[in-house]
């Protein structure tokens, strides 16, 4: 009977029947291997954490986004009511100031009555 030796199998030989039973062996790891696993998880966790950090920082730059293109809408809006106004000319310059006059500032014009609602509704 031949004898091999194998680093991964230990055998051993019955008596009866000259039949061999192959009995399997843990490897030994090697330290560089757990090593080497350590820093793989710590290297995908650290992946995972700045991935994450990154999306958040990403969504709240859109909504920084949002408020700054709707601030930017409502600027060019009242920008172009302001050039509008700037074109007035005659009549509707003293209409403009009229009104202005009566709803922002409330004044009235000569012999007007101002009617003031006391109940509230």
């Amino acid at each position: 009977m031949e004898k091999t030796k194998r680093t991964t199998e230990k055998t051993k030989e019955k008596k009866k029947n000259g039949l061999k039973e192959v009995i399997p062996q843990k490897r030994k790891r090697n330290k560089k291997f757990i090593l080497l696993y350590i820093v793989a998880a710590a290297f995908v966790v650290y992946a995972s954490f700045t991935i994450i950090n990154q999306s958040i920082e990403i969504n709240d730059k859109k909504d920084e986004l949002k408020k700054i293109e709707d601030q930017l809408e409502i600027v060019e809006i009242q920008s172009d009511y302001l050039n509008q106004i700037k074109n007035y000319k005659g009549d509707d310059l003293s209409e403009y100031m009229e009104n202005i006059a009566r709803e922002d500032l409330d004044y009235i014009k000569n012999g007007e009555r101002v009617f003031v609602n006391v109940a509230g509704n």
